[in-house]
């Protein structure tokens, strides 16, 4: 079980990559799969992590190590490199502490095709504004997506989604960012009144109608009210342009989503 996940970090600029300290590891959880590796020294490693959402096209990227290695606590702004090229945009990040502990983590996202083009790459590379920039001989082979991606299929399953059903998809279904169909609005009062927050991990089914049904929740918040709210309001607002199939015909698809309920002052 994997009990917290990994956060990103930068990269320096001329210092050398730091070596990986052990293999790729591909951890298996309730409600994620997350490829690890660590780099440095191997009393105190900083650990690279990418855990993609299922049926999502980006991934979150993730870097853990000491406070010192990778800054203060910030939200911050990050940049990519692979082999000495930029990998993508500019983005925004956050980079958080552990309460009571010597540990940190910076976040980060990649698209899957990012992803993809890191396999083989000498160096990757992450800059955080306001801390020095960090980079590792990544040494990303095929087999650590095919094993990514042997993970999420069991994943799906364990869910109780169809593979065949997925393997049909040629064209995933097209919406609107689910975040915009939930505001503040939709917080339970019973759970505001009880100072309840989390997370809520959902996941729906899209019909070849585009409309949103069977939400379930694959990973509880904790509060029962806060799973319903985020489910309710999924289904309630949620508009999709189907997927398709290989002949262009509308088909059955699904998507998940990690609902954050934040209470005002906490961010």
């Amino acid at each position: 079980m994997l009990a917290a996940v990994l956060a990103g970090q930068a990269g320096g600029v001329d210092a050398p990559p730091l070596k990986p300290v052990r293999s790729w590891n591909i951890e298996y959880a309730d409600s994620m799969c997350v490829a690890a590796r660590a780099y440095g020294d191997p009393a105190a490693p900083i650990v690279i992590a990418f855990k993609p959402t299922p049926f999502g096209d980006m991934l979150q990227g993730v870097v853990l190590g000491t406070k010192k290695q990778l800054g203060r606590q910030a939200r911050v702004q990050i940049e990519l490199a692979v082999s000495g090229r930029q990998l993508g945009e500019k983005q925004d990040g956050t980079r958080v502490h552990f309460p009571n502990e010597d540990r940190a983590v910076l976040t980060f996202y990649l698209a899957r095709d990012q992803l993809e083009s890191l396999v083989g790459a000498s160096t990757f590379s992450i800059r955080a504004s306001g801390s020095a920039p960090i980079s590792v001989a990544l040494a990303m082979g095929k087999p650590v997506l095919a094993a990514l991606r042997t993970c999420e299929s069991d994943l799906l399953q364990h869910f109780g989604y169809d593979p065949a059903k997925i393997a049909a998809i040629a064209e995933k279904a097209q919406g609107i960012d689910p975040a915009q169909w939930l505001s503040s609005d939709d917080y339970p009062m019973s759970a505001l009144n009880a100072a309840k927050q989390g997370v809520s991990f959902i996941g729906w089914t899209i019909s070849p109608s585009g409309r949103v049904s069977n939400c379930r929740v694959l990973q509880s918040s904790g509060t029962p009210e806060l799973d319903k709210a985020a489910c309710d309001a999924i289904q309630r607002r949620g508009r999709y342009r189907p997927a398709l199939d290989a002949a262009g015909k509308p088909v059955e698809s699904y998507s998940t989503r990690n609902v954050r309920w934040s209470l005002p002052g906490y961010g």
